[in-house]
């Protein structure tokens, strides 16, 4: 957490594979992710879609340019949302007190195979949110894995350099 509270800022393109009980098939989604300490993150989808989520503190902006349409939405108005944001941006933050203050936490490995199980600690946002789960190595996540109380999934792996 250490490590993670001295970088100040990150760029990297991601792959996410999207289990939906709707749909017969897996969505797979790839894009740019960048985070700005503390507060700012940015995820933008390229394929199979363009579009630009970016949160600002507690506001979220979604813009999906091939639909030619924008939200603006409150986190604070968003529990499952503001759930998993708040379990990436305070990762990367390296703020453990926030994590602990929203979630049962549930740390394993090495610093160079890390693990980090996030479970709510708020009935109505396990309704849900069941588990999220970040990996990485030192000072950087590389894959995040969100299980849906409804059972939808969906799993990240993030793309550092080529490696």
């Amino acid at each position: 957490m250490r490590e993670m509270a001295e970088v100040p800022s990150s760029r990297t393109r991601f792959v996410e594979t999207r289990q939906l009980a709707l749909l017969t098939r897996p969505v797979e989604l790839k894009g740019s992710l960048s985070y700005e300490r503390p507060h700012h993150l940015a995820k933008h989808v390229e394929s199979p879609f363009d579009e630009l989520l970016t949160v600002n503190g507690d506001a979220l902006t979604l813009v999906n340019r091939t639909k030619g349409e924008q939200r603006f939405l409150s986190l604070r108005e968003q529990p499952a949302l503001r759930a998993l944001v708040e379990s990436v941006r305070a990762t990367l933050a390296g703020d453990r007190a926030q994590l602990e203050r929203h979630y049962r936490m549930e740390f394993s490995g090495p610093r160079g195979a890390w693990r980090l199980r996030l479970v709510p600690r708020d009935a109505q946002l396990r309704a849900y949110i069941e588990s999220v789960t970040l990996s990485g190595s030192g000072a950087r996540v590389q894959r995040i894995e969100a299980l849906e109380a409804s059972g939808d999934s969906s799993v990240m792996t993030i793309l550092h350099d080529g490696k």
